[in-house]
């Protein structure tokens, strides 16, 4: 059992660790997309010469560059592929400004969907991992409710305190007696109590 708990811990890290990498790929696709964007708008300003009111500028950029890339991957992805649609649907442009355009997002895009997905299933591994965690836990404080239980009526039939059946559980028997004090005299009040069967241990969650 504790073989199993620990590899399950060591799934569960290396889950973890796999998240976090997932979402650093993610941040550099963002970024990646809002230099393309920004190298975009840049070129788009050359084409107009610098007139931002003409229709090869407004068709594209109908706001500033600064609300245009200030969003997180998954919305950014969105902007850039309306770029793209506008670039290969609008007459416009000149060919060789849209091939260009679309030689810088494309790839870009590709990135981010990689990107994307590798969170998509970082998260789905992260949640089986955990659920996995879990039942394990679930298991062995079941296991532990039972031979406390048994240990109990053990107790119970040879005329021994409870504190017999919770010394079988070290974590959770008795308080440490701080630096400095004494231990009290005589039997502590879990040594008095009389044992119940129907007692359980505290378990560990």
């Amino acid at each position: 059992m504790a073989a199993i708990g620990h590899h399950l811990l060591q799934k569960d890290l290396t889950a973890r660790r796999v998240l976090v990498q997932a979402y650093a790929h993610g941040s550099v696709a963002d970024a990646n997309l809002d230099t393309g964007i920004r190298r975009v708008f840049s070129s788009t300003l050359h084409l107009t010469g610098q007139d931002r009111k003409r229709t090869e500028f407004t068709s594209l950029f109908g706001s500033s560059i600064a609300a245009i890339v200030r969003h997180a991957l998954r919305k950014q992805l969105e902007v850039t592929k309306d770029l793209l649609r506008r670039l290969s649907t609008l007459s416009v442009f000149p060919d060789s400004f849209k091939n260009d355009a679309t030689a810088i997002l494309s790839p870009l895009v590709a990135a981010g969907d990689a990107a994307v997905e590798e969170q998509k299933q970082a998260e789905v591994a992260r949640i089986a991992t955990r659920l996995d965690v879990t039942a394990w836990k679930e298991e062995v404080n079941a296991l532990r409710l039972s031979v406390y239980a048994q240990l109990l009526s053990i107790a119970s039939k040879t005329g021994r305190k409870r504190s017999w059946a919770e010394a079988f559980f070290p974590s959770q028997a008795g308080r440490a007696v701080p630096s400095g004090e004494e231990p009290e005299d005589g039997p502590s009040h879990e040594d008095t109590d009389p044992i119940d069967e129907g007692d359980t241990p505290p378990v560990e969650g």
